[in-house]
């Protein structure tokens, strides 16, 4: 079970790293083995749309795509790419599925990954409300120094009176956003919490 998980994780690096390199350079397409480009096109996952990308980075050297062998390199991939154990780790890693397995897989695998893809997109929901309290609370610490910073600098009642006044205000708006942050934040956490127990349901 520990090699199909670690097998996943590392198809699905694979994945991400050949998706950021999707163009082709005018070398590359000179020497391709258009099977072999194929068959990486399909081991990530990618529809046969990208093809046409393919096809156009390398008419601008003149270079032909033979697209029947890099059809044929793609089935390939798409075998080592298309099993249930891979859409796991695809989703938890933020990535994307394209639609391209067989129907025979495709709605397992697509109820998979979606399940573990909300996992990783709550989890970077919680995280970015987490640093947003911090950041809240840490800017209402930081009020009381600047409330006493500028009352040093006033140089009447007055003065001293719209500071107060304007620190007041600005406190309750953090406090208020604040409360509407950790709100957030709860409602998140259980969403996480549901979604982790759903995904671990299926293993």
């Amino acid at each position: 079970m520990l090699s199909r998980i670690v097998a996943g994780l590392l198809a699905t690096c694979c994945s991400l790293l050949l998706v950021s390199c999707a163009t082709m350079s005018p070398e590359e397409c000179k020497v391709a083995d258009w099977r072999e480009v194929g068959q990486r096109d399909g081991q990530s996952g990618q529809a046969l749309s990208h093809l046409q990308s393919r096809v156009e980075d390398c008419a601008k050297v003149g270079v032909n795509v033979n697209a029947q062998a890099y059809r044929a390199g793609r089935d390939l991939g798409l075998r080592s790419y298309c099993r249930l154990e891979n859409a796991v780790p695809l989703g938890l890693n933020g990535g994307y599925y394209a639609g391209v397995c067989p129907p025979a897989i495709d709605g397992l695998f697509q109820q998979r990954f979606q399940l573990a893809r909300s996992v990783y997109d709550l989890r970077n929901d919680v995280r970015s409300l987490d640093d947003r309290a911090e950041s809240l609370e840490r800017r209402l610490r930081e009020t009381h120094h600047e409330e006493d910073r500028r009352l040093k600098e006033a140089r009447t009642d007055d003065e001293r009176k719209k500071v107060r006044k304007a620190m007041d205000d600005e406190r309750r708006d953090i406090r208020n956003e604040l409360s509407e942050t950790d709100r957030r934040l709860r409602r998140k956490r259980d969403e996480l919490r549901s979604a982790e127990y759903a995904l671990g349901s299926l293993r």
